[in-house]
């Protein structure tokens, strides 16, 4: 099993927070790390990131979860204590990606689209990382929407390892973007072997425009759809009694695909 959402954590916030009131599933640790944030919309964002998140590991292994505080590892990625449940979350402004597999490892990662101020050179190692990880191009070093999709391949990759990015890029040579000067070819086909001994698969996530993602799955033969998370308590509370199973047979409701906060987060 394994399911892929996006959250609009604006839409769905009000009501996450009303569930979280009637039925508190996050740990104390949830809300110290968002506590930490200084900015109050960024706060909230990921209060109400981390009570989706709740709620889609609970739709997968039943409430014993509530309050569970996640164990992280030395590279900062939480996981369950005990338990065949892998989970990564990602969220960038107002919205959230959530992957959650009973496969060995996951990873996603979520952008938005904004400049970047980057050298040709940078980018073509970027790419170069994203294209040999996925097995496919992603475009031109001059386009912005390539590099981000290169980005959120590599970091998706780095999160289903729970190594951090550092780590991946030592593997490959590229201790820091930009360093050691490498052919693109070379960088292509080291990123392509190291994702093939990992045993990981990456791809591209499809989202609404302006929005770029990718989930690195563990031993996967295929990787799941994005669908949308429920904005309504109804929904949501079906999707929880439903189970994976029953949930995938109605059709997901839309989410807006406007970005609303310039911040972007990303939780290991």
């Amino acid at each position: 099993m394994t399911e892929l959402w996006l959250v609009d954590l604006d839409l769905a916030g009000p009501v996450l927070e009303a569930l979280e009131h009637d039925a508190p599933r996050l740990a104390a640790d949830d809300r110290a790390r968002a506590y930490r944030l200084p900015d109050a919309c960024a706060r909230r964002h990921r209060l109400r990131a981390y009570i989706a998140l709740r709620i889609v590991l609970e739709r997968a292994a039943g409430p014993r979860l509530r309050g569970a505080r996640f164990v992280r590892g030395a590279g900062g990625k939480p996981r369950l204590a005990a338990g065949s449940i892998a989970f990564n979350l990602s969220h960038t402004g107002g919205l959230a990606l959530i992957g959650v597999t009973t496969a060995r490892a996951i990873g996603v990662d979520l952008e938005r689209t904004r400049p970047i101020a980057m050298s040709i050179r940078r980018r073509e190692e970027i790419l170069a990382v994203g294209a040999g990880l996925a097995g496919e191009p992603v475009g031109d070093a001059t386009s912005e929407a390539a590099v981000l999709r290169a980005w959120c391949r590599l970091e998706a990759f780095a999160k289903a390892q729970g190594r951090g990015l550092d780590a991946v890029l030592g593997d490959l040579g590229l201790r820091e973007l930009g360093g050691r000067q490498l052919p693109p070819a070379n960088i292509n086909a080291a990123a392509r072997g190291l994702a093939r001994t990992a045993g990981i698969r990456v791809g591209d996530v499809r989202l609404p425009p302006g929005l770029y993602g990718a989930i690195a799955l563990g031993g996967a033969a295929r990787l799941p759809r994005v669908r949308n998370f429920p904005t309504d308590v109804p929904a949501i509370l079906k999707l929880l009694s439903g189970g994976p199973a029953k949930a995938r047979r109605r059709p997901p409701p839309q989410v807006r695909s406007t970005i609303v906060s310039p911040r972007r987060r990303s939780i290991r």
